[in-house]
């Protein structure tokens, strides 16, 4: 599925707000800047972030979208195999080329 201008835009205003929420939450949990925050402060940032948005995703999509689904197959499509041609067309009597 080729993504569209629409897709793309929404995934950058996503992004933007995951991040937004993650400077949020730095200056929340340890009352500091997200990019003055060790290793382990960050990693638990990131963790409450995605866990919130999770929370969020879950919360408002209906459940069809919360179950696992079926993976699908990537690249090109097999088609089963149907019968067997049935050759070449004998020429017929009144062909005039024969």
């Amino acid at each position: 599925m080729p993504e569209t201008f629409d897709t793309q835009l929404t995934k950058l205003i996503a992004a933007e707000l995951f991040f937004l929420l993650a400077m949020h939450a730095a200056r929340d949990l340890f009352e500091k800047s997200y990019f003055a925050l060790g290793i382990a402060e960050k990693a638990a940032v990131d963790q409450t972030v995605q866990l919130h948005v999770w929370a969020n995703y879950t919360g408002l999509t209906p459940d069809i979208l919360k179950a696992p689904r079926a993976p699908q197959p990537a690249g090109f499509q097999t088609h089963p195999a149907g019968p067997p041609s049935p050759g070449p067309i004998p020429p017929s009597a009144d062909d005039p080329k024969s």
